[in-house]
């Protein structure tokens, strides 16, 4: 490789990309504007990928002797496929598995160049979260005109979707606090705060998620430390609905099984290959007099799009993430890193429908756990030495 092309890949690699993705993992908080994010992301992240790995692909294309890769690819070029036959045809949708793709190759390159620089960079995100959780709460709590449910801040503005983002970091501290003992008060103080947001939110989605997280962390490791996390989980739990006098009931199942039945009705009359990528879904609440065009249920929206044979490859990246995590449970980061793939999965069932879209809150359920978990099984799978959490 020529030498100007090597200086730029170890710049891109070393420096320009550990910067974007701190930027691309903590602009929620700050930015304020959902389009700038947009923006920050293409900017700092997508486009630099892009220019560096057409300027050394050769550094980019051994990616896909990872298999988690080659099931990205083959689903996202489906997905493109199905365009085709959806009524709207929006050809402009094509870009958005390459936003996708320039991630897994950013965060893959990072692994393979210095596994230690992506997990402080991942780390240092963690922090931030916790700070803006701690000033967004305290925020809260000044403000006289509150509304019941906590929103966020910068550019979240929906509770639910707010939980997306801080769920995200709030499983990622107690994954690390049950892999490692090293900064426990610090990993126990930042899982607390972003605890107390999430219960703040009222929304119940990223609490099923987490338990089902804790049960998963007992699956992988078995030990006493994880018993004990999963009772005082379970506990927090408990006394954060006590605690904000919060009933978890008293919305009941906010018409998800409805919702649910009318999408699959709708999905049945091209079941095997789905209305196409992009397709508009509309489902009737006639109890509110009201018109959703979402499935609340990831899964569920990929089906109906792209029917079940994409299904079953949405499905792959799941089932091959996790077998594989059982492969390498012995590895810390492995650890964290599937706990971070099982919230997004969960939290997905209930919420959602766009899979593939431009950069938002929906990625840290989907893409981000994905493109982390891709990179830690390239370094376990290369027998890249470990780094600790």
């Amino acid at each position: 490789m020529a030498g100007w092309r090597e200086r730029i890949y170890n710049g891109y690699v070393g420096y320009w990309a550990p910067l974007a993705l701190l930027a691309f993992l903590t602009g929620m908080f700050w930015i304020g504007d959902r389009s700038l994010y947009h923006k920050l992301y293409y900017a700092t992240l997508a486009l630099p990928t892009l220019l560096v790995a057409l300027v050394s692909p050769v550094r980019f294309l051994h990616q896909l002797r990872q298999p988690y890769l080659v099931l990205f690819l083959v689903f996202s070029l489906y997905v493109m496929l199905s365009l085709s036959w959806s009524p709207e045809q929006n050809y402009s949708k094509l870009k958005q598995p390459l936003y996708v793709l320039m991630l897994l190759l950013a965060v893959g390159a990072m692994a393979e160049h210095d596994m230690r620089r992506l997990v402080q960079c991942v780390a240092l995100a963690a922090v931030f979260a916790s700070l803006f959780a701690l000033i967004t709460m305290l925020m809260y709590g000044m403000d006289e005109n509150r509304p019941e449910r906590l929103e966020g801040m910068g550019a979240l503005y929906n509770p639910l979707l707010t939980t997306h983002v801080y769920g995200f970091f709030t499983v990622m501290a107690m994954g690390a606090l049950v892999t490692s003992r090293r900064y426990f008060a610090v990993k126990l103080s930042m899982f607390v705060v972003l605890l107390c947001l999430l219960f703040l939110t009222g929304s119940r989605t990223p609490l099923l998620a987490l338990l089902v997280c804790v049960g998963w962390l007992v699956l992988l490791l078995g030990d006493r430390r994880v018993v004990v996390l999963a009772a005082v989980v379970s506990l927090a739990i408990m006394l954060g609905f006590w605690g904000v006098d919060y009933n978890p009931l008293e919305r009941g199942l906010s018409y998800r099984p409805f919702i649910w039945q009318d999408a699959w009705r709708q999905t049945l009359p091209v079941l095997w290959l789905g209305h196409g990528y992009d397709a508009s879904i509309d489902i009737y609440l006639p109890d509110l007099d009201y018109l959703l065009a979402d499935t609340h249920n990831l899964t569920l929206g990929v089906i109906y799009q792209t029917g079940l044979v994409g299904g079953v490859m949405w499905l792959s990246l799941y089932v091959y993430g996790f077998s594989q995590a059982w492969r390498y449970r012995s590895s810390g980061l492995v650890i964290i890193s599937s706990v971070l793939l099982v919230y997004g999965f969960v939290a997905g069932m209930t919420e959602g429908s766009a899979f593939m879209s431009r950069p938002k809150e929906h990625w840290f359920i989907i893409w981000i756990p994905i493109a982390l978990h891709f990179a830690v099984l390239r370094k376990v799978g290369t027998g890249m030495k470990g780094v600790s959490a």
